[in-house]
């Protein structure tokens, strides 16, 4: 599992490599500050249902606030905490 997610782990600073080359990246993978354009929801039915509910939908636009315990989003003005899993599971596209 480690080496799948190698390409993916984050940098202490600026974008990753792995980020900064690809157009679809996993939203766990997105360092602080950066915004990004959800463009799938791999997880469950059930979470995916939750997460549009709040606002984490395709097409929708997000900032990643944190991300030292899962990931922390700013979603249209509100902040909303995700298990790295989940967020591991949506697809984004990293804006600039």
């Amino acid at each position: 599992m480690r080496r799948l997610l190698a390409p993916f782990r984050r940098a202490s600073s600026g974008p990753t490599t792995a980020e900064a080359s690809c157009e679809h990246c996993p939203l766990g993978s997105c360092a602080s500050g950066r915004r990004a354009l959800i463009v799938c929801l791999g997880c469950s039915s059930l979470e995916a249902r939750r997460l549009r509910s709040l606002g984490v939908f395709e097409g929708a636009s997000v900032a990643v606030v944190g991300t030292r315990n899962g990931i922390l989003l700013d979603v249209q003005g509100a902040r909303l905490a995700l298990d790295g899993a989940v967020a591991m599971a949506i697809i984004v596209r990293p804006l600039v």
